[in-house]
């Protein structure tokens, strides 16, 4: 059995990792690499491996850097079976096809850079063309790029993929490919996660791999504490947080009352928060549906500004199969209170978004993208991220190279939607939202096997998370770990 990883290696985004055996070449994971468009378009655009080689996906979640290239999988011959859960299966397919509207926007959007950028420069040299005597000025004669930027895939591709989807439950084994099975264990990180555990048998000998996917931590709000790893000869976890430590959720929900509150005093403005739109949107409503009980916050409103997170709260509320019990309990309490409900709303036009920045009350405004490289957020910082009545709370990871980095990190000028603007907002990081494990949370789970494992591979993190977490590991008892930097084989 060989091991080779295509992605998330050094970085949080991006996974893909591939089992092969003389019989069988299963993927875990097919997740697109998520940054600056252009790095992004380049890094995605192509396979090291041949799709049509591949038996088998085997998906731990559907966030978009573990899911997002799917479909583009399958548009390059890929014909075998996706295995998810069920709340992975229905998450996954609204954020493949607004993925797929985003590779289209993104494709044009370079298309008209590129196309503007020649024409200028055509421009500049005009007095060495040649013009027929009914030319337009300059556009005929252009030269224009030869290298077009195409979607990685489009909607029909995203159409093609979803029944290949094979639904799978909870600590139920399932045949993957020859000599390959596998089964899901609850990983609590979002909606239908799941950490996997592999059996391999090939030339009569078994081995177990354990993959974390993203592993959730315990306290989350809504879903049940992740299941502990069970016995495996290889481990490949994630380290996003590995030298890290986060707040208690209880701190976390003071601290998100107190923003609130601070924007009740101003009585205008905005507390800005920018959020993934499966996951993080949720948390954050529930822990508001907490607050406004509890607190007297004044008149603020919320806005849920993201047509994909409404699609995703629906899709959560109708799994309650997956929520752990005081969130059962909670929703009651919300279902049967409408002082939470009137002050909400959920926008879907891009009309009704504008209109949020006209309205003069303080506002809570919940939009994706929530490392504020896309979508409606963009809009909205623009507009408050010079005025010092807007709080701007970063409440997740926030990758290198993102705006939201930038900002977390002391920007006193960004570039937003291509104006420069000076950052006059309070900048307020709530990192314990993370529905990652942090450093203690990965110790915890993966200390136990250091015995009894063959091998540890750390993905999903940065250096600086990941290399201080594998030192803490070799001196816990592994014998081997591996932190993968490109796509070298492995050999177990």
């Amino acid at each position: 059995m060989n091991l080779r990883f295509f992605g998330a290696t050094g970085d949080t985004t991006g996974s893909c990792h591939l089992i092969e055996t003389d019989q069988a070449r299963v993927l875990l994971e097919c997740g697109l690499y998520q940054g600056r468009r252009e790095e992004s378009y380049r890094r995605n655009r192509s396979f090291a491996f041949d799709p049509e080689k591949i038996d088998a996906v085997v998906q731990s979640h559907a966030h978009i850097d573990h899911s997002g290239k799917l479909p583009m999988l399958v548009r390059h011959g890929f014909v075998g079976r996706i295995h998810l859960t069920g709340g992975s299966a229905d998450l996954a397919e609204i954020l493949l096809l607004d993925s797929a509207s985003i590779q289209l926007s993104d494709a044009q959007f370079l298309n008209r850079q590129r196309t503007r950028k020649t024409l200028s420069s055509s421009r500049a040299r005009k007095h060495e063309w040649t013009r027929r005597e009914n030319d337009p000025p300059y556009a005929a004669r252009a030269e224009l790029p030869q290298d077009e930027v195409l979607p990685l895939y489009l909607d029909e591709d995203v159409r093609d993929t979803l029944p290949l989807f094979s639904r799978q439950r909870y600590r139920e084994w399932f045949d993957v490919a020859r000599g390959v099975r596998a089964r899901f264990h609850d990983a609590g990180h979002i909606l239908g996660s799941a950490w996997i555990e592999v059996e391999v048998t090939e030339r009569g000998r078994t081995q177990r791999i354990a993959f974390t996917g993203d592993y959730g931590r315990p306290g989350q709000p809504i879903l049940r504490d992740p299941e502990p790893l069970l016995e495996a000869d290889v481990y490949i976890s994630e380290s996003t947080y590995g030298a890290r430590s986060h707040l208690p959720y209880a701190g976390m929900e003071k601290d998100l009352g107190d923003a609130v509150e601070r924007l009740a005093r101003r009585g205008t403005g905005r507390l800005l928060v920018p959020v993934f739109a499966v996951g993080r949107t949720q948390n954050i409503l529930y822990t508001l549906a907490r607050i406004f009980r509890t607190r007297n916050v004044g008149e603020v409103r919320i806005a849920v500004d993201s047509p994909l997170a409404t699609k995703a709260t629906r899709i959560v509320l109708s799994h309650k199969e997956y929520f752990d019990e005081e969130a059962l309990a909670e929703f009651v309490r919300i279902s049967s209170e409408r002082q939470f409900a009137e002050r909400l709303v959920f926008t879907e036009s891009v009309d009704e978004s504008k209109s949020l920045n006209r309205d003069p009350r303080p506002t809570i405004v919940l939009s994706a993208s929530g490392m504020m490289e896309s979508g409606r957020i963009l809009h909205h910082l623009s507009f408050h991220v010079s005025r010092p009545d807007c709080e701007i709370l970063v409440v997740g990871y926030q990758a290198a190279s993102t705006l939201g980095r930038r900002l977390v990190t002391g920007a006193k000028e960004v570039n937003i939607l291509g104006n420069r603007h000076y950052v006059r907002a309070q900048i307020t990081p709530m990192l314990g939202f993370s529905a990652h494990a942090d450093r203690e949370g990965l110790l915890a789970a993966l200390t136990p096997h250091a015995g009894r494992a063959k091998a540890l591979y750390l993905i999903h993190g940065e250096d600086d998370q990941r290399a201080p977490l594998a030192k803490d590991l070799r001196e816990r008892g592994f014998v081997r770990v591996e932190c993968p930097e490109d796509a070298r084989e492995f050999a177990l």
